[in-house]
């Protein structure tokens, strides 16, 4: 699963909504200060939500406890009246993901014609809205809406009292709320002369098509022309819209006050459906107001008289709204943040098995990983920073191995070589009357690596060499060892080489494409590699062994400061390599300045 837009509303520097799409490689670029790292923010401060319920944080743990100060340092202005917003988009990318689904798999028979809606949706997104609630002196979250392939399909909402969560909107028109018999469904519904919804007039014009009639409409005497079968129906914006909606709604609405699925801000925002759809609102259980605890089945307030169909529809609503949450955390758990600030380890440094993701954002992770990694890694790692068609840092990764036999650790305690060789011997014609493989001796095998000066041919530590090459290095372990998620990186080019900028590039294109990049950058090198390789692969020229970079690959936001907050700015690029729109304020507009 990959992310492919963030937005953000009223978070730090940005006020008015801006988005930020996602590449395989997504670059942000602009002035210092202008709010960069608030989009990396962002994805973590959401990560710290959905796992712990922090709407109010002083830190961010996987930031390595980088110090917020809360909700009010977070919401623009520190205006605790405003609601920040922050809409997460992503694609399933051929996985099926979370879903709830166990009643439908255990009874055969209890079909009611919708499949898991989690799983027939290829792209999902997340809207959160974190608001300050007066009464309790915190944040919670307001509103949790969840849409399925563009289209707004749940919503919950809470009160600043944080008392009862509700399932406040449904949409029913949704394509894959629909049951599979919804046409037959709605034929009964014409048979019966009941009344019909006012959103269904599409489908019928669909039923009724003037090249195949009906046998009901021959039978019932209906003529060809369509206006008058249309006409000749009763529409009511109270019936319902689908025999999943009556059968969940139906029995409710004499004991609910009545609401619909649109209210006026909701049509405002286009959400969901311009048409009114009664919807009996149902209580949810959840935690910081609206948000759905991962990993759970909903509990809900919903008791109908069936209790495996009950059962079943509790399943469909939690794959609605959980299972989104739990995908997306899955993929910002996946996540790393290699910080602008990476540590160099002396010869005292210790590489420890276990490891946390907040370890990544001063870079020590990168070095517990190569400490404690099988050699298929340590040789990529040295293939890409010793290659001289990569990288090329002068550098590459010496292995040590240390075996220790403990039958020979307690025979090295004899006095003499006889005796040593004598218990040799022995165990060796043990082993050969035995005819069986066994080991002799219980063997303790330590790997460990060292960086080798490729021209002076000798072993170094990182704190021997420049300072480039370490602060380079988790960046090319985060690329080489992980296999979903995201890396984030805050400048990768920080005391490296122009020469070594460009080849940057080449290491987030080629390395691995199973990860997302998000790189804040101020590197005009990297930039002019990555268009370099967009026009080879236009025109075929590509090294050998290349991947082929095509212009969707790379996502370029230029982030500029404005009067009403940070605007987001996606600089496109042709396939010739070329910028479509213009740079603001010129492409790194200082290189000229300083040669005029």
């Amino acid at each position: 699963m990959k992310l492919t837009k963030l937005s953000l509303t009223n978070f730090r520097s940005f006020k008015k909504t801006q988005t930020i799409e996602f590449a395989p490689l997504t670059l942000l670029v602009g002035p210092n200060s202008v709010g960069k790292s608030s989009v990396l923010m962002a994805l973590f401060y959401l990560q710290q939500i959905i796992e712990k319920g922090q709407c109010n944080p002083q830190k961010l743990e996987a930031l390595n406890d980088k110090y917020v100060g809360g909700f009010e340092k977070l919401v623009h202005g520190h205006d605790l009246t405003k609601t920040i917003k922050i809409k997460i988009e992503f694609i399933k990318d051929g996985r099926i993901g979370s879903s709830y689904g166990a009643i439908e798999d255990l009874f055969e028979d209890l079909n009611i014609g919708i499949s898991s809606p989690s799983e027939g949706a290829d792209k999902m997104s997340i809207d959160f809205e974190i608001a300050w609630s007066m009464p309790l002196q915190t944040a919670y979250i307001s509103r949790y809406t969840v849409a399925f392939d563009d289209q707004n399909i749940a919503e919950i909402t809470s009160d600043s009292g944080l008392k009862q969560p509700i399932l406040s909107a449904i949409n029913f028109l949704h394509p894959l709320l629909l049951p599979e018999n919804h046409d037959e469904w709605l034929v009964n519904l014409i048979d019966e002369e009941k009344y019909i919804h006012e959103a269904l007039k599409e489908t019928l014009l669909s039923i009724f098509d003037e090249k195949n009639i009906d046998y009901r409409d021959v039978h019932k005497g209906y003529d060809n022309n369509l206006e008058s079968r249309i006409s000749s129906l009763t529409f009511n914006e109270n019936a319902f819209v689908s025999e999943f909606h009556e059968s969940i709604t139906e029995p409710r609405i004499h004991s609910t006050n009545n609401i619909t699925s649109t209210d006026e801000e909701l049509i405002n925002e286009n959400s969901f459906t311009p048409y009114k759809i009664i919807h009996a609102p149902i209580s949810v259980e959840c935690h910081s107001g609206a948000l759905p605890k991962i990993g759970k089945k909903l509990k809900t307030s919903l008791a109908l008289e069936n209790v495996l169909f009950n059962e079943r529809v509790i399943e469909i609503l939690s794959d609605l709204l959980v299972a989104p949450i739990d995908n997306l955390y899955g993929i910002l758990k996946e996540s790393l943040c290699i910080g602008p600030l990476r540590i160099v380890p002396d010869e005292l440094f210790k590489p420890q098995y276990e490891y946390q993701q907040k370890d990544w954002y001063d870079g020590s992770a990168a070095w517990h990983t190569l400490g404690m990694s099988d050699i298929r890694l340590m040789n990529s790692v040295n293939e890409w920073i010793s290659n001289k068609c990569k990288l090329d840092l002068g550098y590459g990764i010496a292995l040590r191995v240390d075996k220790r036999f403990s039958e020979i650790k307690r025979i090295l305690k004899e006095e003499t070589f006889q005796s040593l060789e004598k218990n040799l011997s022995i165990q060796i014609d043990s082993l050969y009357k035995n005819k069986t493989e066994q080991n002799i001796d219980e063997i303790s095998t330590k790997f460990g690596y060292s960086l080798w000066d490729i021209n002076n041919n000798i072993s170094v530590s990182p704190n021997e060499i420049g300072v480039g090459i370490p602060q380079l290095m988790p960046l090319v372990v985060a690329t080489l060892s992980r296999k979903q998620g995201l890396i984030a990186c805050e400048q990768p080019e920080l005391h490296v080489h122009p020469r070594i900028q460009v080849d940057i590039g080449d290491l987030l294109t080629q390395a691995n494409n199973s990860v997302g990049f998000l790189i804040e950058t101020h590197s005009e090198h990297l930039v002019l590699r990555l268009l370099k390789r967009i026009r080879q692969t236009t025109e075929i020229e590509l090294p050998t062994g290349f991947s082929p970079v095509i212009s969707s690959d790379i996502s370029i936001i230029y982030l500029e400061e404005q009067i009403d907050g940070v605007q987001a700015k996606r600089i496109h690029i042709d396939e010739d390599g070329e910028f479509k729109e213009h740079w603001p304020h010129g492409f790194f507009s200082e290189r000229r300045e300083e040669l005029m």
